[in-house]
């Protein structure tokens, strides 16, 4: 990547610098293209430790980057643009990751230049190259620009174009809450290894290795999910004693509540419980 491409995030929270993080360890950019700014000296110290130039002065870093990430709370977001908008040309790119703002409310707030605008929704995981990034390009957004927000957050997992912007929620829901499912499940295994007589450290690393194994595999074979599983379940056998077990606890239905849930609140809808 051109050295001189500086990258900078409005905003120095966990996701900023998990992006960072992990443009970093995947060797996208160096520590001397990242800028930040945050609201006070507290917020820049970590960001500091990155190897990352911050300030507190949010225009400042917009005069200095050709890239912008967004990466603040999302009723902060007005106030933020309304202070840089005098600095944004259409020069700039700017890579929203704030959750529940579509490309039209950002560019309208962006004082009428015509900047270009790519909304992207990453996971947490994306600070160990293992995340899901979705993405939807605004009104200004050429085919270009998305192509340097993939080259940019592609390395951190997996770099999605969605074919409508109205699927961001849906996408946030399921990928953005997801984790919190697998680590739980992760948890759950081990807890079982750890009652049946293994170390909680070897435990929770087994579950880790196995849930990331199959999830290779279902991205890498091209087989459908079930395929796999039903590729080690044999008959009679102890894998599918415990499928079975799981769909008499409605493991299925429970896990499409669970996404379901997620997605919907991030719609802003009402939440209806049946249980």
């Amino acid at each position: 990547m051109s050295e001189e491409i500086k990258i900078g995030f409005l905003g120095a929270g966990n996701m900023a610098r998990a992006i960072a993080g992990g443009m970093l360890a995947s060797k996208t950019v160096t520590s001397h293209q990242l800028y930040a700014s945050a609201r006070s000296e507290a917020g820049c110290v970590e960001a500091q430790k990155m190897g990352m130039c911050t300030s507190l002065d949010n225009n400042k870093i917009v005069k200095t980057c050709n890239v912008v990430f967004l990466a603040v709370k999302p009723h902060i977001l007005p106030a933020v643009l309304a202070e840089v908008a005098p600095s944004l040309t259409p020069d700039h790119l700017l890579i929203s990751v704030v959750n529940a703002t579509t490309n039209e409310q950002i560019e309208a707030m962006c004082g009428g230049t015509k900047v270009p605008v790519l909304r992207t929704l990453p996971n947490t995981p994306v600070q160990v190259m293992s995340g899901v990034v979705v993405a939807y390009p605004g009104t200004h957004c050429t085919e270009d620009h998305t192509a340097l927000g993939r080259r940019l957050m592609g390395p951190l997992g997996l770099f999605t174009v969605l074919p409508s912007e109205a699927l961001m929620d849906v996408a946030s829901g399921m990928c953005g809450s997801s984790p919190a499912f697998m680590y739980m499940i992760i948890d759950a295994m081990a807890d079982a290894g750890v009652r049946m007589g293994l170390p909680r450290k070897m435990a929770a690393e087994l579950a880790a290795k196995a849930m990331e194994g199959s999830a290779k595999m279902v991205l890498e074979s091209g087989e459908h999910p079930i395929q796999l599983a039903n590729n080690v379940c044999s008959p009679g056998g102890s894998t599918i004693e415990g499928v079975y077990r799981l769909n008499r606890a409605g493991m299925r239905g429970t896990v499409m509540d669970a996404v379901i849930g997620s997605i919907e609140k991030t719609q802003g809808k009402e939440m209806k419980y049946n249980y």
